[in-house]
């Protein structure tokens, strides 16, 4: 299948130009390829709705815009599939299948749970960043599970477990009532634990669970540091305790 970057489907305008002569033509500007990645995801998404297999042509698409548009691809994704469904699954699937793609995905995945102010370019009017950050914070959860993400994800564990504890704390807070909602469809759609810093703390213990450390869960469950980290009022106590 031909890409669309490639055959300028979504690339062109045509403004009308006129000549010394008086002649009037139609000239196609090309628009850089950043601007066109929204068009492209969108696109490769909707086609794996349908078809649900990705084919050569659509993961040769995808891994060269995650390479090339990290940023704006994660955005991207996050905007068309925030749920996380099948098709997104696949998607973040076959970008965990390249390890140069991969490798400059994840960090800016964490970007957005980290809410970094360099995402406002990204954001229109009506957007909730949090939203977008439990949104990022659902695929870091998909994507543990997944072989393709490991030695990634291993690599920026430390990271990945800072963005987490972010994530707990944010969530922990009275939440807008649109993240509520954004939760509640999280919810039916992957059966997922009541409260999102709930959620976030099964993704730590998944991440420790990848990282081997599975005697240190059982020394913390233990000592009940979930269920302190869970409340705002022990939380920076909890924390120590992770530390050490």
């Amino acid at each position: 299948m031909g890409s669309l970057l490639d055959s300028g489907g979504f690339g062109g305008v045509f403004p009308v130009t006129r000549l010394a002569n008086g002649t009037t033509v139609a000239v196609k500007r090309i628009r850089p390829w950043g601007d066109l990645v929204p068009h492209r995801v969108r696109d490769i998404h909707q086609r794996l709705v349908s078809c649900g297999t990705v084919d050569a042509g659509l993961q040769n698409d995808l891994l060269r815009l995650a390479e090339e548009h990290p940023a704006n691809v994660v955005m991207s994704l996050l905007r068309c599939a925030p749920l996380c469904d099948r098709a997104a699954v696949l998607m973040w699937k076959t970008i965990g299948s390249s390890g140069p793609a991969v490798q400059k995905v994840l960090p800016e995945l964490l970007f957005v749970m980290e809410d970094r102010p360099v995402y406002s370019m990204f954001f229109i009017k009506e957007d909730n960043e949090a939203v977008f950050a439990l949104a990022a914070t659902l695929v870091l959860w998909v994507t543990v599970h997944m072989p393709e993400w490991h030695h990634t994800m291993a690599a920026y564990s430390a990271r990945v477990f800072v963005a987490l504890l972010f994530q707990i704390f944010s969530t922990t807070e009275q939440m807008p009532q649109d993240v509520e909602n954004f939760w509640t469809a999280c919810r039916e759609e992957h059966r997922l634990p009541s409260k999102p810093n709930r959620f976030a703390v099964q993704t730590m213990k998944a991440l420790l669970c990848l990282l081997g450390c599975d005697k240190k869960l059982v020394a913390l469950e233990r000592r009940r540091v979930w269920d302190t980290l869970l409340c705002a009022e022990t939380q920076h106590y909890a924390v120590g305790l992770l530390a050490r």
